[in-house]
Order: structure tokens, then sequence, then C-alpha cells
């Protein structure tokens, strides 16, 4: 394994140095505060000291910071959401919307300084034998994640190993870039190292703490995207260089490298044997309920790894305006546009069935009569994530018909609070909440699922052994589980990448996965740039109102080259004279 310097990298250090040395006042130590050493050997401080760590885990069901309206799949309207300066490309080294690049080098602190005295509580042992080293493979697990979260936004980055001390000379703070297959290898040793003490899975009690099946998810994700075009021999960085003149991504593509994505991939499957989650509704198993609870459904046997959290934030902003909602959360047409018709087919392919206008002369297993057909007859998944002109809200009693179109309840022209696409995002809304009186269910925020680790290790496999018959099997397990037929036979090598990107757009549509798989594929350019449509929200009187169901621009967004990776904070790059910028953001 590689040495790494030992140091660690701490935003604001060189200010903390200056409080320390001219505010005396902050050296007092109140009598009822504990000690440094006395946190560590206390059971519940050491305890929640870990549970600290874990606090650093990003949450992605926020608006806010959410990382769907950033992609292709959806806007969100309210002008405190982040993604829209992204999308419109006002962001700069100085301006940096949804920046988390301090936020995971404070988790790398937190978790090294618990690394280091986490086994110090006698306490802690005399209650569970053994419970401290597995702690300490908590936060060594929880480290190695935080330097995956930014590694996958920003691109390589220093790895620092041990906590700098609070009088470190201002030249220890001057840390060069690893290379990304540096830290990506770190990555898998430390996670690798972790497994020895975790449990492949924790009892109910600790589900949402790091064990085997989660180290694995982060190691498969890892080696997935390393071996992805982005950083696996992408000449575009060839100049991508520290300023010694070491090269930080390699320039020589390597096959090897999507080998080690399948084969770490299939390590977790193989621990994972009951496969999917199914949900079964008066007996019978349904794909629409499967897909729309996987979810809800809190640790159900697909959840590798997920924080709890309470939804009434995020299910308040989905929801229309009929039932209560803030009526915001907007789906693309192009997103609409990626969802199968029932018969598994894409909407432009011959024999899809698909009609683009008219309505519908009677109802489909999902939808009332007189829908437009655009949303007629599409798959079960589409009816499980998206609110159309006209639908259901499937979550009221009241049978509430919604109207989004201009002059609508929940339309343009009643609030500010309105769908910039004519479609509302309903996935991850529970059935059990109360949205009108702010009363959300308890659900979890998935980081991992078994279904993700499916379609890594099919997409990894397809590129190091095309036409194994492992491709076709999980991925149609998916395709099962989501209520389509499977694939066709006898597809080559490329048609069967594209059904797997296909496929992985659908699947985890609106998990924070559609942003990282177009920059890691190099097709950001084509899919996040450009104009991005909906229906014609302004117009319509009556849900027969053809002004409203036209294709209609409602932004043209910015994407270049630079995008591709998030700039280093500017304050960081002038604090850190060896910290490069990262391509074209100078």
């Amino acid at each position: 394994m590689i040495k790494f310097k030992s140091f660690i990298y701490i935003t604001l250090s060189v200010a903390g140095v200056l409080l320390s040395s001219c505010e005396k006042f902050l050296d007092k130590q109140e009598e009822d505060l504990l000690t440094i050493d006395q946190v560590f050997q206390n059971r519940i401080s050491n305890q929640g000291y870990l549970a600290n760590v874990y606090n650093y885990v990003p949450n992605f069901i926020d608006p806010k910071t959410s990382f769907t309206p950033v992609s292709d799949e959806g806007d969100f309207v309210w002008s405190d959401v982040r993604a829209q300066q992204i999308n419109i490309g006002n962001w700069s080294p100085t301006n940096i919307p949804i920046d988390q690049f301090a936020q995971f080098y404070r988790g790398i602190r937190s978790a090294t300084i618990y690394l280091n005295r986490g086994k110090e509580c006698t306490e802690c042992e005399q209650q569970i034998p053994g419970i401290t080293t597995r702690y300490v493979a908590e936060a060594r697990a929880l480290r190695a994640y935080f330097y995956f979260l930014l590694l996958r936004q920003y691109g390589p980055i220093p790895i620092i190993t041990e906590v700098l001390p609070v009088d470190a000379k201002v030249s220890d703070l001057q840390l060069p870039r690893n290379s990304f297959d540096e830290v990506v290898t770190y990555i898998v040793a430390e996670l690798d190292k972790a497994m020895i003490d975790l449990p492949v899975q924790h009892s109910p009690a600790d589900y949402g703490r790091m064990d085997k099946r989660t180290c694995l998810a982060i190691i498969s994700r890892t080696l997935l995207y390393s071996a992805s075009p982005l950083w696996n021999g992408n000449t575009d960085y060839a100049n991508f260089k520290n300023k010694d003149g070491k090269v930080l991504v390699n320039q020589t593509y390597d096959q090897n490298k999507w080998k080690l994505a399948a084969n770490r991939s299939k390590e977790l499957i193989d621990l994972m044997p009951n496969g999917l989650y199914k949900k079964t509704v008066n007996g019978v198993w349904d794909p629409k309920e499967s897909y729309q609870y996987l979810s809800i459904d809190r640790w159900n046997q697909e959840i590798i790894f997920a924080r709890n959290f309470e939804a009434n934030g995020w299910e308040h902003h989905m929801a229309p305006r009929q039932v209560g909602g803030w009526n915001g959360g907007g789906v693309t047409q192009e997103m609409v546009d990626a969802y199968r018709m029932s018969n598994g087919m894409q909407i432009d392919e011959s024999g899809s069935g698909y009609v683009e206008e008219g309505f519908s002369a009677q109802a489909g297993k999902y939808t009332p009569k007189g829908i437009w057909n655009m949303w007629t007859n599409r798959e079960p998944r589409f009816y499980a994530s998206v609110t159309y002109n006209g639908a259901n809200w499937i979550w009221s009693a009241q049978n509430i018909k919604i109207q989004l179109y201009g002059k609508g309840a929940s339309g343009f022209a009643g609030s500010h609070d309105h769908t910039n696409t004519g479609y509302l995002l309903h996935r991850f809304v529970s059935p059990t909440s109360d949205v009108q009186n702010w009363n959300g269910s308890p659900q979890h925020d998935i980081h991992f699922r078994l279904g993700e680790i499916y379609l890594n290790y099919a997409e990894a496999l397809n590129e190091v052994s095309p036409g194994n018959a492992d491709i076709t099997k999980y991925v149609n397990l998916i395709r099962e589980r989501g209520g389509i037929p499977n694939l066709p036979i006898g597809l080559g090598q490329s048609e069967m990448r594209e059904l797997i990107r296909r496929e992985r757009r659908v699947e985890l549509a609106f998990e924070s996965h559609r942003v990282w798989d177009t920059r890691r594929w190099k097709i950001a350019e084509q899919t996040d740039g450009g104009p991005k449509t909906g229906m014609n929200i302004g117009e319509g009187t009556s849900f027969t109102d053809l002004s409203f169901y036209k294709r209609t621009v409602f932004e043209t967004r910015v994407f270049q080259k630079k995008h591709y990776l998030w700039p280093i904070p500017q304050g960081e790059i002038e604090r850190n004279k060896e910290l490069v910028q990262n391509p074209d953001w100078n």
C-alpha cells in the first residue's frame, strides 16, 4: 500500500491557530465540561463522538442541496435551491453552490481523531467486549466514504491520515494532491481493513451504521467510477498536474479496472441472496407498489446503507398545492421521455405503442380515462415517481385530480410555488404522511441499495466479458421488479452498454446518481447543457385545454467542459499553495 504524508488538511486551520494565541479566554475550562481524555474514556460521550462523525454524511433528500435539479432529471422552483446557479453557469471558485469540500474534510478529521482515541473507552469494553474495535472500524469506513464523496465531486484530492496539531506551522499545510488512482487505492485498502472488524450486517438496533456490506458498496461504486471514461485514460486531463509536474489522472486506458469493479460488486451480491425488495398487494406482487415503497418501507431487504430522516420537508415541497404542498419539485420532459412503455420499449421505438397527443378513450391500469395519451401505458416506475396533469393524487382517500394546467389549482397562475415543467416529483412521499399538517413519516435517505449494485456489476462485466450471461441476468432482475419484459436477446456490447445506461437512468432516478453518471461517462455536455423542456405551464384553463399540452423550453442550461468537476474553493487554494485548481476553473 502507498504510504501517504501524515497531515490533516482542515479548513480555516490557520485562523484557528491565530485565535488560539490571541484569545486566551478561549482556553478556560468550565468545571462541568469533560476534558478530551474524558470524552473518549466515558461511554456516553465516546459513542456521542462517533455519532457526530456520522453527522457529516450528507442528506441527499433535501430540496435545497439535492443533486436532482443539477441533472436533466428535474427542476426545483424555489429561489434557495442551489442547483439553479449551477444550471445557468453562475458559479466560480468564490461562489460554489452545493460546496461540500470543507464538510467532508471536517468529517475526515473527526473520523481520524476517533481512529486514534476511540479504543480508550474501558467502560465501553466492560459493557460489550470488543465494541471499541468495531467502533474504530466504523470510523475508518466513514473516513473512506468521505474521501469517495470528495473524489467524485472535486477529483483528485490530498490524502491525510493524521491530525495536524493546533500549533502547526503554515508550511505544514502546503499539501499537493494525490493522483486519482492513489486516492482510489487508498479508499479500497481502508475499507478492506475496516471490514475485518465489522459484521456483514448489523442487527436492527444498529441499522444505519457502517458494516461489511456498506464497505463493499462503497468499493463497488468507487471502482466503477475509476473504470469509467472520465477517469480511465482521459486525455482531456493530460495537463491536470501538480506544480511539480505529477500527472493526476492516468493517461492509458486500463480494462482491468472494469474487472476489479465487476469482481467486488459480485462479492457484495453474493452476500445478499434474498435479492431485490418486492411488495405484494392483496397477496399479489405489484411492480409499481414495489418501486414506490422501496424508499418508504424502511430497512427492507434491499437497503444496504441509509440515514434516517423525517421526510416532512421533502414531502411538503414535492406535494401539489391541492393537498397542502409547496408544489415546486418538477420533473423534466426529458426524464418523462426516458420512462419506457409498459411493453418495455422506448417511446421512439417502432412498435412501442406510444401516442404523443390526444386523450385516452378508456382507463388504463394506472391511469383514469381522459388522460393525455403521452402518459398512458407507461412502465410502472413512471407512475410511482411522477405526477402529471389529471393524475389522481394517489395518497388521498378523496381521489383528488391534480390540476397542473395554467389556471389550475396547482398550476402556474395560482402561486409563486409552481412547477416549471408541468410535472411534479412524488417519489419519496409516503402515503401515511399528512402533508397539510406538516406531519411526515419517518423514512430513510438511501445511499446504497442492491439494485444499484446489480447495475454496477452488469455495466462493469459488459466491458470485460461482453455476452456473459450474468449481464442479462442482473439487468433482467431489475426490469422484472420494474414491471417490464426482459432484455431482447442477441445484444452486442455497445447495445448492451446503452441499455444498461438507460436502465440506470430510470431505476436510480432522483437518488443522486444521474448527475455523477453523466459526468463519469463524459456525456454531460450533451445531457446537462442546452434547452430543457416541460409542458406549456402558463397556458390552460381546463384539463382538456390543448394549449397546455405542448413541449415548451423552460430553461436553457449551461454546461462547459470545466463543469465535469466542482472547483476547489478559492480560499483553500490561497491557504494551500500546493493545491492546484481543477482544470479551466482558474
